[in-house]
């Protein structure tokens, strides 16, 4: 039983707590427009294959995060993120497959902007501070039964066709129903360049190269009072991506190669994760 909650957790921890105005797997400190709103359908696949333990084990996951961005204030911004897990197959060392889907736990976050210098037309410095909470809304195969609260902090600096983002997240995790998912602190920090066009015209389309580097970490799980050695662990990744943006739609594509990684006890190490996403900015018109 511990065994198999480490394979279901460890899809589960690094699931990206919520993406902003422009980065990939990245959060960015970019203003959204008062009474703007962004919707944002992301797939992932997700593919491990590297068992320790040489029983062969497999995994293999598709998870959909769906986030709605919507612009409060000049300052600030707020996000709901609903990660579903459309399909997750698990094929163990005796030839046993199992299959499941559920919905995952709903996070609220807010993003107030601290700082905000927009030297000139194409150039901007911002920082931001990040705070909400992790609701246990979703099934507990893809999910915990715990309240759990999210802080952080994220940064962009951008000069005409350079963008460097940076962001650092917690999630103070706590008990509830002796299920106890450890801690979690994700940290990322990536570049984007604005390959074409080199200046801007009339047409409102972009084409950008992105590179990151993203990480995971997270504490081991305790239920019942016990520590559940196969859970939490460590992940470095390098993910080279790109973005084409209109004036309707954003598409973005990325994948996600560990560099390093150290998931404890007997889970299996992840091979890569494949990201496709597309963005649609709509006006909502509250006021």
């Amino acid at each position: 039983m511990k065994t198999w909650i480490g394979i279901v957790t460890f899809f589960a921890l690094f699931v990206p707590v919520f993406a902003g105005a422009q980065g990939i797997n990245t959060n960015v400190a970019l203003a959204v427009a008062e009474d703007e709103a962004i919707f944002r359908s992301q797939v992932r696949y997700r593919r491990a294959t590297d068992d320790p333990t040489g029983m062969d084990r497999e995994v293999e996951a598709l998870v959909l995060p769906q986030t709605l961005v919507y612009g409060v204030t000049p300052r600030w911004t707020a996000f709901v993120t609903l990660p579903v897990l459309a399909l997750r197959k698990i094929e163990l060392g005796d030839g046993r497959v199992n299959k499941d889907s559920a919905v995952g736990d709903l996070r609220l976050l807010a993003r107030y902007t601290l700082l905000a210098d927009d030297p000139a037309p194409l150039s901007t410095r911002r920082l931001a501070l990040l705070a909400g909470m992790k609701f246990p809304t979703g099934a507990r195969r893809f999910g915990s039964p715990s309240f759990d609260p999210i802080l952080g902090l994220v940064g962009t600096w951008a000069a005409n066709r350079h963008e460097v983002d940076l962001d650092a997240l917690y999630t103070i995790t706590t008990e509830r129903n002796d299920v106890e998912v450890g801690d979690q602190f994700a940290y990322d920090a990536a570049y984007r360049y604005r390959i074409w066009p080199a200046r801007f015209g009339r047409r409102l389309l972009q084409f950008n190269g992105v590179l990151e580097m993203n990480g995971r970490w997270a504490a081991k799980t305790r239920i019942d009072g016990r520590t559940v050695a196969a859970s939490g662990g460590s992940v470095l990744e390098l993910s080279p991506g790109a973005q084409f943006i209109t004036g309707r739609f954003i598409v973005e594509v990325s994948v996600q190669i560990p560099v390093w990684q150290d998931p404890n006890g007997s889970q299996i190490e992840e091979d890569f994760t494949g990201v496709l996403s597309m963005r649609i900015p709509f006006d909502v018109g509250l006021r």
